[in-house]
């Protein structure tokens, strides 16, 4: 076989925000890459089966996607089959069901915030309750106007 004669391998594809999905990918260092927008990072995992990610998805700031153990795979990876040789191989459907539950939804979208000081208690209860919080009253603009 012609080192440039790639086959097609059935993988499992988790993008950021998104379902996983099955597709076909043609065996090669490039498309391999392609699909995880840079270097790839090939990582083991039980039943026969590789997770390949993008090697420096966290630090390039790539959006969060899943749980794996104790850290969160950052942009799109993919799970692809593998062989006692190293020769990836497409996946079986006992593997596709098993990563489906393994890896089952998205991280949920990190909830950002910004810190600020507050000179004194009127200002901390405007910031946090809205403009014109009266603290004699317990109320504030926003909250007169809904009843």
């Amino acid at each position: 076989m012609d080192m440039n004669d790639n086959r097609m391998i059935r993988i499992m594809v988790f993008e950021p925000g998104r379902a996983p999905y099955t597709t076909m990918l043609e065996d090669s260092l490039e498309h391999r890459q392609e699909l995880v927008g840079g270097d790839i990072e090939c990582i083991p995992l039980p039943c026969e089966t590789v997770l390949c990610c993008n090697a420096s998805g966290k630090l390039t700031g790539l959006p969060e996607n899943r749980q794996y153990g104790p850290d969160i795979l950052h942009g799109t990876f993919f799970l692809y089959g593998d062989t006692p040789e190293g020769r990836g191989v497409s996946l079986t459907d006992e593997q596709i069901a098993m990563y489906q539950e393994y890896f089952p939804q998205p991280v949920p979208a990190a909830v950002s915030f910004e810190v600020r000081s507050a000179a004194d208690m009127k200002e901390f209860m405007n910031l946090m309750f809205g403009k014109g919080w009266d603290m004699d009253t317990g109320a504030g603009e926003d909250m007169e106007a809904s009843r």
